[in-house]
């Protein structure tokens, strides 16, 4: 594709560098903007080649083969999961992952997601990522089992700016972290009563 570039093209008329056309005004006198082919070329090709790529037959009489054209790109379900960004498709933000807990050590796998899940039915202190995530955020679902009453601890790297963890039986701590590379800010709320 390109813009217009003949002599009497309206310099600028979009921004810097992007030309336009004028019908001219002859009690300046400014002329209207020459229309050359390479530029009409560039525009029919460009519709015509997108069209085609769609499987559309070009037809003379049919005023609506570009919208049926795009119309045709977007319903194709691999052209739209072409353009989901990765972290969708791996789940991020989309498919909760379950926290791993260790000996009531808590470990959150980031390389497979950032939402996470858990319930807590001993004592846990909740482990940094190693390594840890230079940016980002991520979110943990802790439930409290029905006993309820569990110390929850976190280890080293932690910063709780709102909030803090209620552990009441049945109750389901949302915890928000943002990875700044060194530290970890962790926000906390708990999910209202039903």
């Amino acid at each position: 594709m390109k813009r217009i570039d003949t002599q009497t093209k309206a310099t600028d008329k979009f921004g810097p560098g992007k030309h336009g056309f004028t019908n001219g005004n002859p009690t300046i006198p400014t002329p209207a903007t020459e229309l050359d082919e390479s530029w009409f070329d560039h525009v029919q090709e460009e519709i015509a080649n997108f069209i085609e790529e769609q499987g559309i037959v070009l037809d003379a009489n049919n005023r609506t083969q570009l919208a049926a054209a795009i119309t045709a790109k977007l319903a194709n379900g691999n052209y739209l999961r072409g353009n989901v960004s990765s972290t969708l498709t791996a789940g991020f933000w989309t498919t909760p992952v379950a926290a791993t807990v260790n000996a009531g050590d808590v470990t959150l796998p980031v390389a497979s997601g950032n939402r996470f899940t858990l319930t807590a039915t001993e004592a846990l202190t909740i482990l940094a990522p190693d390594p840890m995530p230079a940016g980002g955020s991520a979110r943990l679902e802790l439930t409290i089992d029905a006993v309820g009453n569990h110390a929850i601890s976190w280890g080293a790297g932690f910063r709780v700016n709102h909030g803090q963890i209620d552990t009441d039986p049945n109750v389901v701590n949302l915890i928000h972290m943002e990875f700044t590379g060194a530290l970890i800010d962790v926000h906390i709320t708990q999910r209202a009563e039903a």
